[in-house]
């Protein structure tokens, strides 16, 4: 483009982005109003959450929450102790963990 004194390049090129944007805007409703139609029909659509598609969501959300917070934070190894050995004396600080179970830590 080419800047003139009536539109400057800074103004051409904020037209340009607005014509961007909407082209978007019709790209986008152009996919629901599909999407709809479709569900309408009874058709299946990539638009469409189906319940399938839904738990696959879910669960890679769930998936991502709990590397990511395994990665700031690693898990710590945790020996779990079923039945007290009197007799090895092997651990001093018994911890009670959940459900009452005997940690050694």
């Amino acid at each position: 483009m080419t800047s003139s004194p009536v539109q400057p390049a800074y103004f051409a090129r904020l037209n340009s982005a607005d014509s961007e944007r909407a082209r978007r805007q019709k790209e986008v409703l152009e996919g629901v109003m599909a999407a709809l139609s479709a569900s309408k029909e009874g058709k299946d659509h990539p638009q469409l959450l189906t319940p399938e598609r839904r738990a696959s969501l879910y669960i890679g959300r769930l998936e991502f929450k709990w590397n990511d917070a395994i990665s700031r934070r690693p898990l710590l190894p945790v020996i779990y102790v079923t039945e007290p050995l009197e007799d090895w004396r092997d651990f001093t600080n018994t911890i009670r963990g959940r459900f009452g179970a005997t940690r050694q830590e």
